[in-house]
C-alpha cells in the first residue's frame, strides 16, 4: 500500500520571547492511503502542531514533510494554499464556521478558492443531507447545536473531494451522542469513499474508532499500534485513487481566474450585507462627496453654457468696440476710463469699411422710470434701429422703432420684462401706455423678449430702450466729446443750450468747436460702445483690420501710439468667459472633492477596523484553500464596492441636487455625463487606494496565528 504522509526527522520550536518551545522533536511517521488513524496524546503533547504541520498551516522547522511523495517544505505559500483547497479536507475542534452565514454557504465556501464549477455547488446540499442535515440549509450557525455545527464542518471538508481529511479534536465540544454520530460519519467517509482520515484526540474511546493509534508524548512518537488491516483498505485505495485522478482537471488557469472573480464579488457581497449599517455609514463620505462634485460641475458648466448661448445669440459674424485707454500727463489710466468712441465714428465705418453690414451704438445711464404709482431704477440705454437686428433681440409684443423715429427724436420706447413686470405687473401688456423716463414722457410702442441673465450675473431684462436721439436730446443729455478737444479752438464757440455751435461735424478735425449737432443737425455725441455687424463669419478679421485703420485715421493715432479703443470679436468674449467659468468649475469641483478624500479616509478606517475583526475568519478562509490573492482580492473588492454604491448613489443624488438647485434659486445647471463618469471612476480609484493597505495587511496574516486569534 503506497505512503501518502511521510515526515521524517520532523521538527517544530515555538521561540517564545527568549525561551525556546519545543513541540515536536524528530518525528518519524509513514502514513499509508486510505489508512484511519488517530494521534492521540495529553495536552502540549504535540500532536495539533503536527495536525497543523500535516494540513500545511504551518510549516516546520526542521525535517522533512512528503505528502504523495512532494516535499512540502519546498512549497511558496500559493501552492500550500492549493494543497489545502484540493487535496486536503480540515475538520477544527471549535467548528470555525463563519457565524453570520447559513450552513450552506459555510459548505459552499471552499468552492470560492478551487476552480469547481457552478455545478459543484449543488454538491454542499448533497453533502448536508449525507452529515443529516437536510433542511437546515439555511439556519445560521447559532441555530445549530454543537453537533450540527461539526456536521456542516464536516461538509466543508469535503466539498472539494479531498483525498485526505484531518480532524483535530472534531468532538472536543460535543457530548457521547454528538460525539458517537460524527464519528460514525467520519469512520463511514474512511471505509465507504476510501478517504485518508487522521484524527486527533485525547479521548481513547474516539481512538478507538480507528485502523491505527499514534502516541505522542512531549513532542516524540512512543507507540504506533496498527490494528488488523481490514480487507476494505484495497477498495478504499482504489476509490482515493480514482478520487484523485480527477484532480488535475481543476488547474485551467481561465477556469481559475473566473472563480477569482465571483469569489471575490460574492464574499465581498455578503460581508458587506451581513454589516448593512456599517456598511450605509462607511460609504456616506463617498456618497456626499460624488453629489457635491457632480452638482458643483453642474453648475458651473450652466453656467458656462448661459455665456456661450447669450454670445452665440448676437451672431458669430459680430464685432464689439470699446472705449479704451489713454495717457494724460504721463499717466496711463484704464481701458474706458475716457469717452474715445462717437457716432461720427460710427458713421464712417458704415460708409467705408466693406466689410461692415450694419453699425449700431448705445449711450447708458441709469435713471428712474415712473408709470402711474409705480416706479423703478433701471438702465435707460439709447441706440439706433439697427441694433435690433445686430443683437438679434426681438419684441415679444409691439414693435420696434424705426429710423425715421430716431432720427427725429421720437418720445417712444421699449420696456425690458423686468421693466415691466415691476411697473406694471407680470403678464401685463404696457404697448401704448405712457412712461416718464427721468420726467419725460414716452409712449412705449414694444416690450422685448426674455434674455435672462447675462455671463456676469447682470438682468439683460432690466432695460429700457429708447432712440438715440431721444435719448441724447431729451432724456440722458447730449455727450460731447470734450476730452478729445484742442484748447485753442474752444475760445472760438459760442455758447447755447446744447453747448457750443460748430463750424464742422467732426471732432477730429483740425478745426473743431464744442458743439454736438452736425451741419443737419445729427447728434455727434460720445457713446459707450460700437456694434458692428460683419458681412460673414469669415470676414471678421478683415473686418476687424478695416476698423482699427479707420479709427487710427479718425483719431490720428500714430504707428507706436497706444490706441484709444479696443475692438472684440465674439470669439475673443467667449474665451474670456469660458475662462472665467472653467476656473470657477475647477474650484468648486475641488472644494466639493475634499470630501472625497474624508470619504476615503473613512474607507481604510473601517477596512483597518474590519480586518481586526475579521482575523480569525481569514485564518478560517486560509486553512480551507484561500491564497494570499484572494483574501487581498476580496478585502479591495469590499473597499471598491463601498465606494462604487456610493458613487452610483452620490451620482443620482447629485443630478437631483443640480435640478433642485436649478428650480430654487433659478441657477443654470447643466449635468455633465463626462462629470457623472468622472465622479464614479473617481470613487471606485478612491476605494482601490485607501482599501489596498487594509487589504494587503489582511493578505499578510499567516493561517495559523490567525486561527489563533482572539
Amino acid at each position: 500500500m503506497s505512503s501518502v504522509i511521510e515526515i521524517v526527522n520532523l521538527s517544530k520550536t515555538y521561540a517564545l520571547g527568549e525561551i525556546e518551545v519545543h513541540a515536536l522533536r524528530g518525528v518519524n511517521l509513514k502514513i499509508d492511503r486510505g489508512e484511519f488513524v488517530a494521534v492521540m496524546g495529553a495536552s502540549g503533547s504535540g500532536k495539533s502542531t503536527l495536525m497543523n504541520i500535516l494540513g500545511c498551516l504551518d510549516r516546520p522547522t526542521a525535517g522533512q514533510y512528503f505528502l504523495e511523495g512532494e516535499d512540502v517544505a519546498q512549497l511558496n505559500e500559493t501552492e500550500l494554499a492549493s494543497i489545502r483547497s484540493r487535496r486536503i479536507g480540515f475538520v477544527f475542534q471549535s467548528f470555525n464556521l463563519l457565524a453570520r452565514t447559513s450552513a450552506l454557504e459555510n459548505v459552499e465556501l471552499p468552492l470560492f478558492y478551487s476552480v469547481w464549477g457552478p455545478e459543484s455547488q449543488a454538491r454542499a446540499r448533497e453533502l448536508l443531507e449525507l452529515v443529516g442535515l437536510k433542511g437546515r440549509e439555511l439556519n445560521h450557525p447559532n441555530q445549530l447545536s454543537g453537533g450540527q455545527q461539526q456536521r456542516v464542518a464536516i461538509a466543508r471538508a469535503l466539498i472539494n473531494r479531498p483525498s485526505i481529511v484531518l480532524a483535530d479534536e472534531p468532538t472536543g465540544n460535543l457530548d457521547s451522542t454528538n460525539s458517537a454520530e460524527v464519528m460514525e460519519i467520519i469512520r463511514r467517509l474512511n471505509r465507504q469513499q476510501g478517504i485518508t482520515i487522521i484524527v486527533v484526540t485525547h479521548d481513547p474511546d474516539i481512538a478507538a474508532y480507528a485502523d491505527r493509534i499514534v502516541t505522542f508524548r512531549d513532542g516524540a512518537v512512543i507507540s504506533d499500534v496498527r490494528k488488523e488491516e481490514s480487507a476494505q483498505h484495497a477498495a478504499a485505495e482504489s476509490a482515493t485513487a480514482a478520487a484523485t485522478a480527477g484532480d488535475g482537471e481543476l488547474a485551467e488557469v481561465g477556469e481559475e481566474a473566473r472563480t477569482f472573480g465571483a469569489m471575490a464579488l460574492v464574499a465581498a457581497a455578503r460581508a458587506l450585507t451581513r454589516n448593512k449599517l456599517r456598511a450605509a455609514l462607511t460609504m456616506l463620505g463617498i456618497f456626499i462627496g460624488v453629489a457635491a462634485v457632480i452638482a458643483m460641475v453642474a453648475v458651473g458648466d450652466g453656467a458656462r453654457s448661459s455665456v456661450q448661448d447669450q454670445i452665440a445669440s448676437l451672431g458669430t459674424n459680430l464685432l464689439v468696440v470699446l472705449p479704451g485707454a489713454t495717457t494724460s500727463n504721463g499717466v496711463r489710466v484704464g481701458l474706458g476710463s475716457t469717452s474715445t468712441l462717437t457716432t461720427a465714428d460710427a458713421d464712417a465705418i458704415a460708409q467705408e469699411d466693406n466689410a461692415v453690414l450694419m453699425v449700431t451704438y448705445t449711450d447708458r445711464q441709469v435713471a428712474q422710470v415712473v408709470a402711474g404709482n409705480h416706479n423703478w431704477s433701471t438702465s435707460i440705454q439709447g441706440t439706433t434701429a439697427s441694433y435690433f437686428p445686430i443683437r438679434d433681440w426681438q419684441p415679444s409684443l409691439g414693435r420696434t422703432f424705426t429710423d425715421s423715429e430716431e432720427k427725429a427724436g421720437a418720445a417712444v420706447c421699449l420696456l425690458g420684462q423686468t421693466v415691466v413686470n415691476n411697473l406694471f405687473g407680470e403678464n401685463q401688456d404696457p404697448v401704448g401706455a405712457t412712461v416718464r423716463v427721468k420726467n419725460f414722457p414716452m409712449r412705449v410702442i414694444g416690450v422685448l423678449a426674455i434674455k435672462g441673465q447675462s455671463g456676469y450675473g447682470q438682468d439683460q431684462d432690466d432695460v429700457v430702450i429708447v432712440p438715440f436721439n431721444t435719448a441724447e436730446r431729451k432724456v440722458l443729455g447730449v455727450s460731447a466729446p470734450l476730452a478729445s478737444v484742442p484748447a485753442a479752438t474752444a475760445t472760438s464757440s459760442v455758447q447755447n443750450p446744447y453747448g457750443a455751435v460748430p463750424t464742422t461735424n467732426s471732432i477730429y478735425s483740425s478745426v473743431q468747436t464744442l458743439s454736438p449737432f452736425g451741419a443737419a443737425g445729427k447728434i455727434n455725441g460720445v457713446v459707450n460702445n460700437l456694434m458692428i455687424k460683419v458681412k460673414s463669419a469669415d470676414m471678421v478679421d478683415t473686418a476687424m483690420d478695416e476698423v482699427q485703420a479707420t479709427l487710427h485715421r479718425r483719431h490720428h493715432i500714430q504707428p507706436g501710439q497706444d490706441d484709444d479703443f479696443t475692438v472684440r470679436n465674439l470669439s475673443e468674449i467667449a474665451e474670456t468667459a469660458a475662462s472665467a467659468t472653467k476656473v470657477m468649475t475647477m474650484l468648486l469641483a475641488a472644494v466639493a472633492s475634499i470630501s472625497l478624500l474624508v470619504g476615503g479616509i473613512g474607507i481604510m478606517n473601517i477596512m483597518l477596523v474590519s480586518v481586526t475583526e475579521r482575523t480569525r475568519e481569514i485564518g478560517i478562509r486560509m486553512a480551507i484553500g484561500a491564497r494570499r490573492i484572494h483574501i487581498l482580492l476580496q478585502f479591495l473588492v469590499e473597499a471598491v464596492l463601498l465606494s462604487g454604491l456610493g458613487g452610483i448613489a452620490g451620482a443620482l443624488l447629485g443630478i437631483i441636487s443640480s435640478k433642485v438647485i436649478s428650480a430654487v434659486a433659478g441657477w443654470p445647471t447643466m449635468v455633465s455625463p463626462a462629470a457623472i463618469a468622472g465622479g464614479f471612476i473617481f470613487s471606485a480609484a478612491v476605494g482601490v487606494f485607501f482599501g489596498f493597505y487594509p487589504a494587503r495587511k489582511a493578505s499578510m496574516l499567516h493561517p495559523i496565528d490567525a486561527l489563533r486569534y482572539e
